[in-house]
């Protein structure tokens, strides 16, 4: 795989080696084990902590890391150095913590069990046509991406590469309608496998560029508030009683909840933006039943609140 991405990934997550997290990891596993959303994720990962310190890999006092369990130059957890970590400087051990070449060879390792695509790119900032709007954002709606140039998607610096106009895009806005737009590639995807930010996997597949000779986002970035993630939950709470299908509700402006506000904004007239603000919330809140059990079928749109049939399926994602 192209070697910037990896360099990114390393520069991301501790500044090229320079910032260690000191949270003693099976401390820091349990607590998420026992108060965390994720509890059986953290459990399975404080099994192989604990794996970790039987097997002799680290001991109580070197067992340092992230404050969710991560540990080493390229932040692994506990189960993914067992399955893959890698000896790249061929010493017989699997150093993701002193080791540059076992850390940079082992996250290449990680991306390609994801389902890395060797020789394509994260995707490409570009200007979308009015046709073309933030309501597509998602894989859901993916396409190959010649299909998007005919219907007048133009990448916002230079030409897309012609290997990859057969390559299956999708429109991503992480600011909605305030900030640059792009067509991510399914390296995107696999990068956000890694870690399951947009804003993460955006910064990594830009800074991998960046490395090999790139420029900067052509368009900026405006000057907006993103709403509390107490606020996000409550918008993502009424969509879902309204019948929009909302994967997840977990207070983060991911994919799915910036395309379904979109949508719920265009059914109700509003400003379509595809970002939650207060105003939003407030709006969603008014038309959202007092209890919100998920409308489905010929339910949805009774009290002129939702769209009808309710908008597709999409994943969402932080």
């Amino acid at each position: 795989m192209q070697r910037q991405f990896v360099l990114a990934i390393w520069g991301r997550e501790t500044a090229f080696g320079s910032h260690k997290s000191n949270y003693y990891v099976v401390k820091a596993l349990a607590t998420q084990a026992y108060l965390g959303r994720r509890k059986d994720l953290f459990r399975t990962e404080l099994l192989y902590a604990l794996k970790m310190l039987q097997d002799g890999v680290r001991t109580r006092e070197t067992m340092t890391g992230s404050w969710a369990g991560a540990m080493g130059l390229t932040q692994f957890m506990p189960s993914e150095y067992y399955t893959v970590a890698y000896d790249l400087d061929g010493d017989g051990r699997k150093d993701i913590w002193g080791s540059v070449a076992d850390a940079l060879g082992s996250a290449a390792n990680q991306l390609r069990a994801k389902g890395w695509v060797p020789n394509q790119s994260w995707g490409y900032e570009v200007r979308l046509p009015k046709d073309v709007s933030c309501l597509l954002e998602g894989p859901d709606n993916g396409r190959p991406l010649r299909e998007w140039v005919k219907l007048g998607v133009v990448r916002a610096s230079g030409d897309f590469p012609h290997l990859a106009l057969d390559q299956q895009a999708f429109v991503l806005t992480p600011a909605g309608a305030y900030g640059p737009a792009f067509l991510a590639l399914e390296n995107f995807l696999v990068i956000k496998r890694y870690n399951m930010s947009d804003l993460y996997a955006l910064f990594v597949g830009s800074l991998g560029d960046r490395m090999a000779g790139g420029t900067a986002f052509v368009t900026p970035w405006a000057d907006v508030q993103q709403l509390s993630a107490k606020g996000i939950e409550g918008i993502q709470e009424g969509l879902k009683g309204l019948g929009y299908k909302v994967s997840i509700i977990d207070g983060k402006a991911g994919m799915n909840t910036r395309s379904l506000i979109g949508a719920y904004q265009k059914a109700n007239s509003l400003k379509v933006d595809c970002w939650p603000t207060e105003a939003l919330l407030t709006h969603v809140r008014a038309k959202a039943p007092a209890k919100a059990p998920p409308v489905k079928g010929a339910d949805a749109g009774r009290d002129g609140a939702a769209p009808t049939p309710s908008p597709p399926a999409t994943r969402d994602v932080r």
